[in-house]
């Protein structure tokens, strides 16, 4: 899927066959009419100036409803890959959360 993403007043073009994938959701292998999936995919986007993009692909597998590309920010991508139970190194590990993951709580709002 390729789309625009606005950054503050830059204008950034991703595609979700190309950009790298950090989560991807599990599709259903067979599709039926009656039973609908929903999803969300994370990706990582690298421009030219190797300035990093991180958006989340909602898809669906309803006809009616359309895909949509949110961008995160990195601490929402960093949350978004905890709470499925991945660490990813592309993060800074001075932050508070990964501190309170360390002392062993599952998610921030713990303490």
């Amino acid at each position: 899927m390729k789309t625009q993403l606005y950054d503050g007043g830059r204008k950034i073009q991703v595609d979700t066959r190309t950009d790298e994938c950090l989560y991807a959701a599990q599709r259903p292998r067979i599709y039926s009419p009656g039973f609908q999936r929903q999803g969300k995919d994370l990706y990582i986007h690298k421009d030219k100036e190797a300035r990093i993009t991180y958006y989340l692909h909602l898809w669906s597998t309803a006809k009616t409803i359309s895909d949509k590309v949110i961008p995160v920010s990195p601490a929402t991508a960093e949350r978004f890959l905890r709470g499925k139970g991945l660490i990813c190194n592309l993060f800074p590990k001075s932050d508070p959360i990964a501190t309170l993951y360390n002392w062993g709580y599952g998610i921030a709002e713990e303490f």
